[in-house]
Formats: structure tokens, sequence, C-alpha cells
């Protein structure tokens, strides 16, 4: 008997467990901040502003201690899915419908950018024991490919990304999150 609830243990512990896998914006109140630490790279504090036009609202700001760099905006639904970037110079992006990072299996979306350029973009991602993994497609083939460490309101605690164009690898960790 205790062989059989052992290999149960075991099997449910590599078995992905059907989750949701949409970060929950929502119960972000404005004044919420994550901060998110690339290695070798910015730390990136991400400041929930509140609804604006419907969407989730968050600002990015660069650096660490009292004089931190707007780095940025972006506008989430509430699953937590990007439908709009801006960057600190005003430049508008826009995904439609939306950026496909929190949506389960092949989602394609396009990527509307300031200079008026359309490009489309396929993602497939699934569920992991953990929290997500992706593989994205672009115009010239593989684009990128990562996964995610999510907690229990799907924010980010830990990832990693390949950009395959360039070559280069990216890991990230959350290294405070303070919800209002």
């Amino acid at each position: 008997m205790r062989a059989f609830v052992l290999s149960i243990a075991v099997v449910l512990a590599a078995t992905p467990l059907s989750g949701d896998i949409a970060w929950q914006t929502g119960r972000m109140a404005p004044g919420s901040v994550m901060v998110m630490a690339e290695q070798g790279g910015p730390v990136l504090s991400h400041v929930a502003q509140g609804r604006d036009g419907g969407l989730f609202r968050f600002d990015t700001y660069e650096g660490k201690g009292t004089a931190p760099v707007y780095h940025g905006s972006y506008y989430t639904n509430d699953r937590g899915e990007v439908v709009r970037s801006v960057t600190a110079e005003g430049q508008v992006t826009e995904y439609e419908p939306h950026r496909c990072a929190r949506t389960l299996g092949t989602c394609s979306f396009v990527i509307l950018h300031s200079d008026g350029f359309r490009e489309t973009r396929r993602r497939v991602t699934r569920e992991t024991v953990l929290g997500l993994a992706w593989t994205e497609w672009g115009l010239d083939g593989l684009v990128s490919s990562g996964a995610l460490e999510l907690d229990g309101l799907g924010v980010a605690r830990t990832g990693w990304q390949r950009d395959h164009r360039s070559g280069r690898s990216t890991l990230s960790r959350r290294i405070l999150m303070t919800l209002r």
C-alpha cells in the first residue's frame, strides 16, 4: 500500500496539474509593485497604476534606490495578456488581439510596431509543473523560447528566455512583490 501511495505521489509530482496560467492583474491594486532582476542586466520595477480605458496599466522603472528611471508602460487585459506597450519616448506598440503569453496552446497575434510595420507571430505555450513554457515564431522562423515559474496569482517568480536570432539567453528572478 505504501508503494502504491508513493507511486501516485511521484506521478502527480511529474504531471502538470491543470490550472490557470493567467496573471491576475486585477489583484494588483494601484501602488502594487513587482521588482524583477535579470542576470547581468537591469532591475525593473513594475508599478500597478490601476485601470486605464478598461485595461490594467503598469509603469516600469529601471534601476534601484531613490532615482529609478521611467522605462515605459504596458497595458494588460484581465488575464495579464499585454495588448499595448509605450516606451519612455512615447512610441506605441500594439498587440492584436494580445501578446499570447498567457494562452495555452497555439496562439497567433500581430505586432503593430510604432512605425506602422505589421508583424505576425505564432506562440505555442504549454503548462508545466511550476508554470509555463513557450516557443515563438515570427517572419524569419524561430524567434524565442523560454519558461516561467509562476506563483498563485500567475506572477513570475523566476524565468529564462532565449532569443534565437541573437543567441542571447536571459535569466530573471523576482526580488520583491508588494500588493496593495
